[in-house]
Formats: C-alpha cells, structure tokens, sequence
C-alpha cells in the first residue's frame, strides 16, 4: 500500500491551521438573512402562567417572535424517546429552556426584543440529585432490565460478598464552537439546515417531525465542528429547529450562534449515574 509509513495529513489540515476552513458562522450571509435567539425560562423549575410580547413586537427591526404555538408539527422530541420540548409549553424544565424564538434584522434589535419579553413563571423546588428524584419517582424513561442465569441463587451460594455505591458526577462538553445553525427556505417547502452537529440525520428528521414536513423535505448539512464531545448529538437539535422554525414561517435565511453564557445554560449535559452494585465470589 502507498500509504503504509507515511504521514498522511488531514483532508483538512491546511484550512485548519491557515483559519481558512469555514465553519457555521463564516458561511457568507445571505441578502435576507435574520439573526435569531430566544427567551428562556427564569426558574429551574416551575410553571410558565404567561407570555408578553407586545412591547418586543413594537422594535423596529423584530420580524418574529415565536412560541409553541407556532409548532404546527411535533413539539417534543428524543434520540430513544420523544420526552424533551423543543419550545416550554406549560411545565419549565431547566434555567434558560427556550420559551420565545427571537428573529431579529440586526442584532441590537435582537437583544432589545429579549429583553422586551415578558415572561411570568411559578418557580417550584427543583429536584438536585439523584437521591431525591427517586424518592419522588422521577425517572428518565422506563425501567430496563438486563440479565442472564439465575444470579440470585448463584449471590446465596457465594463465599464472599461485596457491595457498594458508586457515584459518577455529570459533564460538559466544553467544545470551542458553540451551537450554531443555520438554515434557509427552499422551493416547495423544503428546509436546508447547516448544523455543527454530529447527528446530521437526527437533525434532519427531528426538524421535519417539528415543522411538520416529510424527511426528504428536509436537508441537514455539516462541513466540520470545532469540538463536540457528545455535545453536538442531540444537544444540536433546539438551535436547529429555532433556524428552521424561523425559516418556514419568514421565508428567509435565518442563524443562530450561541455566545457561550447561553451555551453553557441551555444546553443539556452528561447525565451524572449513580451505581449500586454488589457482587458474589469464592
């Protein structure tokens, strides 16, 4: 083979180290691009009672203020089970969960408009552990059961025992290039999305589930990331369909890139685990 004992650089390699590589925000804006963002939830935990936009639609340069309302297709989605919103609808789940997609013409009116919404919500105690939330019953999706031979009987015969409790803590994935997406209209309603994500196809189907279109109306496009960690799978997705939620309802191109204070609020982390185990042996 020609290659064998031969350094062979990356595909991209020269872009990478010259800065000419184009990632998500260096891709040139189009004429009637809008920049988006969102209002997010105040409380870790609680209930939303309202929403006022009226003062953020008077600023001139708003073009759109959208909530689930505007969802015509399907509001919650998952990579295994559909339990995450992607716009809070009653129950507040997290500090900043997206409530209000903000689509502005420049971004000074893009901050006014955020800061112009109003958002009254009934904080309620947050569940902080993982102690706690089996106490209460809270669990993420339904029991599963793994297991092969009688290992009850074979524990009772054991010479030794041993038993413990193991904590793993939680994770961010603290990756270079934030969130970011773009997406523009295409002809007979089809969405193109340029995503820093992992899962292009997850993006893909999870926009056309929330738009309401068929797959193939949708297009999920992904050059490179500038990091990831597995914070760019599923995590990708709310950015995604802010974009393309903007898109389908103004019909012009539309971006967002978080700034990192967002980032490290709204995105979900690396679930922290708690294993108890025990263990039989002669």
């Amino acid at each position: 083979m020609p290659s064998v004992g031969k350094t062979i650089p990356h595909d991209s390699a020269v872009g990478h180290v010259t800065g000419e590589a184009p990632f998500i925000d260096d891709i040139t804006p189009r004429s009637d691009e809008v920049l988006v963002s969102f209002v997010g939830s105040p409380v870790a935990c609680g209930t939303l009672r309202s929403v006022d936009l009226a003062r953020a639609k008077k600023i001139e340069g708003v073009v759109g203020l959208f909530t689930v309302q505007d969802v015509i297709g399907d509001n919650m989605f998952g990579p295994v089970f559909q339990d995450e919103p992607f716009l809070a609808e009653q129950r507040l789940l997290y500090v900043s969960q997206p409530i209000v997609v903000v689509a502005a013409e420049t971004r000074a009116a893009l901050a006014a408009a955020r800061q112009a919404v109003r958002i009254n919500a009934e904080p309620s105690p947050p569940v902080l552990s993982i102690d706690a939330a089996r106490r209460q019953e809270l669990f993420i999706g339904p029991e599963r059961r793994i297991a092969r031979g009688d290992w009850e009987a074979s524990m009772a015969e054991a010479r030794y025992r041993l038993s413990g409790v193991f904590q793993s803590g939680g994770q961010d994935q603290f990756y270079l290039e934030s969130q970011a997406a773009i997406a523009t209209p295409g002809e007979q309603a089809q969405i193109i999305v340029h995503s820093s994500t992992q899962n292009p196809t997850e993006i893909q189907s999870v926009v056309a589930d929330v738009l309401g279109l068929r797959q193939h109306q949708v297009v999920c496009v992904c050059k490179r990331m500038g990091g990831a960690f597995g914070g760019k799978e599923t995590q990708a997705a709310i950015p995604a369909l802010m974009v393309a939620l903007v898109a389908q309802k103004t019909g012009r191109s539309a971006r967002v890139v978080y700034d990192k204070d967002d980032d490290m609020k709204v995105t979900g982390k690396r679930h922290a685990f708690q294993t108890e185990w025990k263990v039989g042996f002669d």
